[in-house]
């Protein structure tokens, strides 16, 4: 077979990965996916022959693999551009980054970010009791600052104030009124001065999944009324100058700029207003909301942002530094809680697709072209079409095909037609299909009521993982994350495809992906060839999808491998982390490896004393159950 002419730059283009890619990833001649350790690096990592070397350090799919180079590279980004920003605009304080660790709380993770971080000084921000006691654990010989948001109890605001008396850098923020008659009331009762945060809930609202984050409708955050409100019960208490930092927060994945330019003027009008109201703030806290284009459009959709990460730290900068020019302020130090757009990168869930190629186990009915005179009338019809169908007749010929197999499958249910004949219309109907798209194909333009068509031709591929465990956000929310096969990139692909788990559930598909055009109802995939090892990837995963994953089907965290790169050797892994042991995940649902056994041992044992089973079978059962409960959740060989 003469393979069709196709080039890497082609395979680019189809899955945008020019656009998405940030230049941290790119296709090399072999056709793989490489990815690089900082934008337009010419150092790479074939992740094709990674992923060979790792299933042979006995590491198998589905792999994440966390590029701690890229990550690093984010940090850098981010505090290069304002760091840039602040010199253009002759802003006269500081920046400073946060790392909320809600974002991905893996210890690994923070750990990592806490290190690279360490030459900016880095801060966390955290939202709960269990954050709090993470970020003290990472802080405790890093010296990094600490924010802590969200709704706090008694318990928490009291582990605050103890902490700051160790030597923590801890900036408690009040969100609402009550919280703060609570820290006024510890702080008497400790004698401790806490650090405190105000944060404002602004009128202005982000777009998108999380715009209800912002607004006067939002969950957190104290109205203009309430500020003032604050400020007085902070003047009786005497405590009015422990508040050094004002937050505020209009939602996550901001995709329209002029959203962020709004808050932004709002925001400093309230610093400004504070300042002169004797408020000693030295910080302003924008929160996060910069955005990862996910899908490449550079658009105001969910799934992208129509701005750049510079255009961002110029604007920030330059609002804040004109508002506060204009009301004779001291221009505050700038903090950014900019998590997704730190981790989104680094991240690349990697696993095998299983063999769905099963058309050379399908009956051949060929010879029902060369004669049609045993057949059903509604196939002979079918077998004309496919015979004559042209791009004259195409139009017409789509319809009648439609009408065709729906009036087969009536006739079946009726009886009025066979299992052989209702199995040769099927066959008839992909042959159909399959050459009009390649008339299609060639259309320019196509006609408007065959744009959809290509929809009949979608196969399923199933993938070895979990879309609830790993991606949770494309089931959640429709999130698009960019989906592309690791290998053959300089050949065509052949296949329509959509993306099933291996869970049982229905949910567990993908049927919307990153294409040339933005959102495609189908992934360009190539036929897997028999005992073909073919791999896909799933990229800009890493916020959020590493610690919301649930345990559907009770499948476990994959295996994670920490990769850095190493000009001598290409790349060096620093970390392998286990995925979850079948007992693991089972421990979560209150289920016990010991007492499982027990319990199935003792009624193979009353099988044997009846004689239903032999001793070497009861035996060899409870081995298979003991090696599975030790074995990976996901599939092997």
């Amino acid at each position: 077979m003469i393979m069709e002419k196709w080039s890497i730059s082609e395979s680019a283009k189809i899955y945008n990965i020019d656009n998405w890619g940030a230049d941290l990833f790119s296709i090399n001649k072999k056709g793989n996916i490489c990815v690089h350790p900082s934008s337009n690096s010419k150092h790479s990592i074939d992740l094709r022959a990674l992923v060979d070397d790792l299933i042979k350090r006995k590491i198998k799919p589905p792999i994440l693999l966390r590029f701690m180079d890229v990550l690093q590279g984010r940090i850098a980004s981010i505090n290069r551009v304002f760091k840039n920003a602040i010199q253009e605009n002759d802003y006269p304080a500081k920046y400073q980054t946060f790392y909320p660790i809600k974002v991905n709380q893996q210890r690994q993770v923070v750990e990592a970010i806490a290190g690279y971080g360490k030459r900016y000084n880095i801060g966390l921000e955290v939202g709960s009791k269990p954050e709090l006691v993470a970020g003290i654990s990472i802080s405790s010989g890093n010296n990094l600052p600490i924010i802590c948001n969200g709704y706090k109890d008694a318990e928490y605001i009291e582990t605050v104030l103890y902490a700051t008396k160790v030597g923590f850098d801890i900036t408690l923020v009040v969100e609402k009124l009550f919280e703060l008659e609570k820290i006024i009331e510890i702080s008497k009762k400790t004698g401790i001065t806490p650090k405190l945060g105000i944060r404002v809930k602004l009128s202005s609202k982000g777009t998108g999944k999380w715009a209800t984050s912002g607004g006067e409708d939002a969950k957190f955050g104290l109205r203009m009324s309430e500020i003032i409100a604050a400020i007085r019960m902070l003047e009786v208490e005497g405590m009015l100058d422990s508040v050094k930092l004002l937050h505020s927060h209009i939602g996550s994945q901001i995709t329209k700029i002029d959203k962020i330019k709004t808050a932004l003027i709002e925001v400093a009008r309230v610093y400004t207003e504070m300042r002169k109201l004797g408020v000693g703030i030295e910080y302003l806290d924008i929160g996060g909301g910069l955005g990862v284009d996910y899908d490449g459009s550079k658009s105001s959709y969910f799934s992208s942002v129509n701005y750049t990460i510079e255009e961002y730290a110029n604007d920030v900068i330059y609002q804040i530094k004109t508002i506060c020019d204009e009301a004779g302020v001291e221009c505050p130090n700038i903090i950014s809680e900019s998590g997704r757009a730190t981790v989104a990168h680094y991240s690349v869930l990697v696993t095998n697709v299983l063999n769905t190629n099963t058309q050379h186990l399908m009956p051949d009915f060929e010879e029902i072209l060369a004669t049609t005179e045993k057949v059903a009338p509604t196939v002979k019809k079918l077998t004309d079409i496919y015979k004559s169908i042209d791009r004259y007749s195409l139009r017409e010929d789509y319809h009648d095909t439609l009408q065709l197999i729906n009036e087969a499958v009536s006739l079946f249910n009726l009886g009025y037609l066979t299992l052989n004949d209702r199995a040769i219309a099927e066959w008839l109907y992909a042959k159909i299909i399959r050459k009009i798209n390649s008339i299609v194909e060639k259309l320019k333009p196509i006609p408007e009521e065959l744009q959809n068509f290509q929809l009949h031709m979608r196969q399923t591929y199933f993938a070895n993982f979990s879309l609830f465990q790993s991606i949770p956000d494309s089931w959640a929310i429709d999130q698009l994350f960019p989906i592309m096969p690791l290998q053959r990139l300089n050949q065509k692909p052949d296949v329509m495809a959509s993306i099933a788990d291996i869970t049982c559930d229905s949910d567990g598909e993908i049927t919307s992906f990153v294409g040339e055009q933005g959102r495609a109802k189908y992934l360009p995939m190539h036929k897997i060839k028999k005992d073909e090892d073919y791999y896909i990837g799933f990229f800009l995963i890493g916020a959020y999808q590493e610690i919301l994953g649930d345990l559907h089907n009770l499948f476990g965290d994959t295996n994670a491998v920490h990769i850095t790169f190493n000009k001598k050797t290409g790349y060096m892994i620093d970390t392998v982390i286990n995925g979850d042991a079948t007992w693991e995940t089972l421990k979560y649902v209150q289920y016990k490896g010991p007492e499982i056994l027990k319990r199935v041992r003792d009624n193979l044992e009353k099988s044997v004393v009846l004689k239903k089973i032999s001793i070497e079978e009861s035996s060899h059962f409870i081995e298979l159950l003991d090696r599975t409960l030790l074995g990976y959740t996901y599939l092997g060989e």
